[in-house]
């Protein structure tokens, strides 16, 4: 079976055919629906508590901090264990974390210390299931469709936070932040419902002996450090994440609360403008956008990413930030495509799960660097003035990225996916 994503709708989402994958694809958005809803309801809360933008990013840093050690963990697991019931057990666990913090705001007790241990148990079991669950997608469909399945992954994700977000914005406008935590942690029994009616193919054998966390890392990183192509996927994630991806999480308190001072539906739109302009951009990324290569597809994506950073920061009114948000979640959706299809790709079959936790820390480490430094920044200077100095220093890091040649060993993932290096 050839899979030519240019022909149509029916090309384009092939892999919504193949049965397991559409069960986990629809379990996986209900799920993350809720997961973003509480990523709103965080910061959000925090910035009520604490009237600050500094406040914001501390929580945000230790919400994404314990995921860039856990993914390492994770990846390693995902290629020792059995990935359906590593995937039941860190499903549990959010589902647990998430009834803690409905309890903790809930009852009156937040405090941003409280949110932030909480925030940061839940980022240790959703840094081990991310590289499980990217490991797992692989082992749902052909090879020859991986690409389309990543890309409808990647789509589901940016549905799930247009939608999470929005709900997310009605839910505290009627009733409080409390309420948005009971639904994501019902949200995880979707997946667990999915995951007893899936057979996957082709998944690892579990071993006897312990994982060897520090050894399969250290193997991990030599074979990163000698793929080239998977290389430049690191540098790439490093660039966004930390530079203009925490413009997300001041979304929520900043622009809504202080800048625009919307609630409701219109605070829902803010919020969740980014994965709707995802969605949009979908049909374009399926299509046209798999006929170009994955380097000019990156370079044009990340460009994209940084003029909408910038044109979010000096929107007049709500409004033209909405539609600055919309470009901005839709050169998301593209970025996140080309750097995943192209891991997928070039990794080993024996080594994809260590490469996806590795740029998976890339960006987890980028990401609470960022978000410190721009709530210490907006603090001092403004959130719009920081959000537009964001956008164009992204954009000269992207300039100087695709002249110097960063991203040429990209190509190795169009011209043939079993490419790998020596490790």
């Amino acid at each position: 079976m050839t899979n030519d994503p240019a022909r149509g709708v029916r090309g384009a989402t092939v892999a919504l055919r193949n049965r397991e994958f559409r069960i986990f694809w629809m379990a996986a958005l209900v799920s993350n629906t809720g997961g973003w809803m509480q990523n709103a309801a965080i910061p959000y809360v925090v910035f009520q508590l604490t009237n600050r933008n500094g406040g914001v990013g501390v929580a945000g840093f230790w919400q994404y901090l314990p995921i860039m050690f856990a993914s390492v963990a994770g990846g390693s697991l995902a290629d020792r264990f059995d990935q359906k019931k590593l995937l039941v057990i860190t499903q549990i666990a959010q589902a647990g974390f998430a009834m803690a913090l409905w309890v903790l705001v809930a009852k009156g007790w937040a405090t941003p210390g409280r949110l932030s241990a909480l925030a940061f148990g839940s980022g240790v079991a959703g840094g081990l299931n991310i590289p499980v669950w990217q490991s797992f997608v692989s082992q749902l469909v052909p090879k020859e469709i991986m690409l389309n399945a990543v890309t409808l992954n990647s789509t589901q994700f940016s549905s799930a936070r247009a939608l999470g977000t929005f709900l997310a914005g009605i839910v505290i406008a009627w009733t409080g932040p409390s309420l948005v935590f009971v639904i994501n942690a019902v949200s995880f029994g979707t997946v667990l419902v999915a995951l007893s009616m899936i057979r996957s193919r082709g998944a690892v054998q579990p071993v006897a002996e312990r994982p060897r966390v520090v050894p399969d890392l250290v193997a991990g990183f030599r074979y990163v450090r000698a793929t080239p192509g998977i290389v430049s996927c690191c540098v790439a994630i490093i660039a966004i994440a930390g530079i203009a991806s925490p413009l997300f999480s001041f979304l929520t308190a900043s622009y809504g609360q202080e800048v625009f001072a919307v609630d409701g539906w219109k605070l829902g739109l803010l919020w969740g403008s980014g994965g709707i302009g995802s969605v949009i951009f979908a049909p374009f990324l399926l299509t046209v956008g798999a006929r170009i290569s994955r380097k000019l597809l990156l370079i044009i994506a990340m460009g994209t990413y940084a003029v909408s950073t910038a044109a979010v920061g000096l929107a007049p009114t709500w409004y033209w930030a909405v539609v600055g948000l919309c470009c901005y979640g839709g050169a998301y959706l593209a970025i996140a495509s080309a750097l995943n299809t192209t891991i997928q790709l070039i990794a080993r079959d024996d080594m994809r799960g260590k490469s996806l936790a590795i740029y998976l820390m890339c960006l987890t480490g980028a990401l609470p660097i960022g978000l410190v430094t721009w709530g210490w920044a907006a603090d001092r200077w403004g959130i719009q003035q920081v959000t537009v100095a964001a956008g164009v220093l992204l954009l000269g890091v992207t300039a100087l990225f695709a002249t110097t040649g960063r991203f040429d060993a990209m190509v190795t993932a169009d011209v043939d996916g079993t490419v790998t290096a020596q490790s």
